[in-house]
């Protein structure tokens, strides 16, 4: 070796021999798995961390967990992003229903509904529907979507209540076009074809139909004519030609006449057409009057007690039916005068005084019936016969007037509708509202009935009748009757 050179290579030895003694001091302290790299202490503390932190990074299953995690959330938006396009949906059918009840209605009663809807703050203070929104379901958060939702509910609200106050102005222009309605038109317009038939006045019925808007048609029993019916959908009216009885929307009724053929056309008596027909076809009575006062006369008391059946007496009953009647009435509102409290007997004088005295409004007095043979069970109510006309099993002609004949529509309208309600409560034979020459009745200043709340003698309805729970549903009847003559009133 030169010796310009040796110098050189000597300072190499002791380097080496340097590092070496170094990485053998390094090797000799006990460090796990860590590769040293001999780099200043910084760098040295660098490196260590981030070892540390690669040692924390997620394992397999936590990334596989995670993952399903977001994709559960990213299905729970999907779906609220479709339960808010179904809301849409709905509301788009609600306006379309709204606007084909809007359609319906005519200048007039959309200038009403408009008012009303004005009035109402319903149609004005409908928001907008909400635009489309173009932010996919993946990245709508919870509280937009439920911010989208409250809205379309509110949305939802303000139309139901647009379409429910155009629905009441439909109604209420219904019921102003039914008022003045041709089918309700003033006795003295229509325009009738009568005759005359052994001194009484007949109609003519197909007039008849045509002035309520009804439809004529005879009824056949085993092919031959037996009667005639006037109809529409909510009203029939069925007439007998071998007797008196009829039927008006189900409800058993006697008329004053039965119904006469002329040359193979159909007639009614005139004061049948008058007095009975009339006042049930009309939605509305042509007179107003009240019906704040009623009196109640429990039949018989005292020394007459009426039917009797062994130890069932009609007074008894009668009482206790008028009180309950009385009882109910006045829970209503209505002011009640009874011509009875007790076990006495007012005249049938009396009691006529005390409606003349009083002045009430309706006059309903309550009887049992009772018959000869056992068979005969039901129920009956009964108005005063017209001038004109004649009972129900009689053939005399009444020809005086009596105070109660100023009210013959409107009995007749109050007969229908209590026999009518007393049937639908008690579920009885219906006997029938019928005609009768009876004192109190046909001496009362105001529509006046006498019902007949069933037969004591027959074995069955006697029992009933002193049943308490059954005196209830004849009173349930009695009301349902009252309130059905109720909606009859202006």
């Amino acid at each position: 070796m030169p010796k310009k050179l040796l110098p050189s290579f000597l300072a190499a030895c002791a380097l080496l021999a340097s590092v070496t003694v170094a990485a053998q001091t390094v090797t000799d302290i006990p460090l796990p798995d860590v590769t040293v790299n001999p780099k200043p202490a910084a760098a040295q503390a660098t490196v260590q961390n981030t070892a540390e932190a690669a040692n924390k990074l997620p394992t397999a299953e936590e990334i596989a967990a995670e993952r399903a995690r977001l994709e559960r959330m990213r299905a729970a938006l999907a779906a609220e992003r479709a339960a808010l396009e179904q809301y849409k949906a709905d509301l788009v059918k609600r306006q379309q229903a709204a606007a084909a009840a809007a359609a319906k209605a005519n200048a007039e009663a959309d200038a009403k509904a408009a008012a009303d809807a004005k009035a109402a703050g319903s149609a004005a203070s409908i928001p907008p529907p909400p635009k489309d929104d173009p932010v996919s379901a993946k990245t709508l958060s919870p509280e937009e979507l439920q911010r989208q939702r409250q809205l379309a509910i509110e949305r939802a609200k303000a139309i139901e209540k647009a379409i429910a106050t155009q629905k009441a102005a439909d109604a209420k222009k219904a019921a102003a076009a039914q008022t003045t309605s041709p089918k309700d038109k003033d006795v003295a317009a229509m325009k009738l074809r009568k005759i005359t038939q052994n001194k009484v006045r007949y109609v003519h019925l197909r007039d008849v139909a045509v002035n309520y808007g009804l439809t004529f048609a005879y009824t056949k029993k085993n092919n031959k004519v037996s009667g005639a019916t006037i109809y529409d959908k909510t009203r029939k009216a069925v007439f007998s030609i071998s007797g008196r009885d009829g039927t008006v929307n189900g409800v058993q009724v006697y008329f004053l006449y039965p119904m006469l053929i002329k040359n193979n056309e159909p007639y009614i008596s005139e004061v049948d057409f008058l007095t009975c027909l009339d006042p049930l076809l009309r939605y509305k009575t042509p007179v107003k009057l009240g019906m704040k006062t009623i009196m109640i006369d429990a039949g018989h008391g005292g020394t007459d007690p009426g039917a009797v059946n062994g130890s069932h007496k009609e007074k008894v009953y009668t009482l206790q039916i008028a009180k309950r009647l009385q009882t109910q009435l006045e829970k209503l509102g209505f002011r009640v005068i009874m011509t009875r409290t007790g076990d006495t007997y007012p005249t049938l004088q009396d009691r006529a005084a005390l409606c003349k005295k009083y002045k009430p409004d309706l006059y309903i007095s309550i009887h049992c019936n009772s018959a000869t043979s056992k068979t005969p069970a039901g129920i009956e109510t009964y108005r005063a016969v017209p001038v004109g006309g004649t009972e129900t099993k009689g053939s005399k002609v009444k020809t005086e007037k009596q105070s109660a004949n100023e009210f013959d529509a409107n009995s007749s309208r109050l007969a229908y509708e209590i026999q009518k309600g007393m049937i639908a409560a008690t579920k009885g034979t219906d006997r029938g509202t019928r005609h009768q020459a009876i004192y109190v009745i046909g001496n009362a200043v105001c529509p006046a009935v006498l019902v007949e709340v069933g037969y004591l003698s027959n074995a069955d309805e006697v029992k009933k009748i002193a049943s308490p729970d059954y005196q209830n549903k004849i009173v349930s009847g009695i009301l349902a009757g009252l309130a059905g003559y109720g909606s009859f009133l202006r």
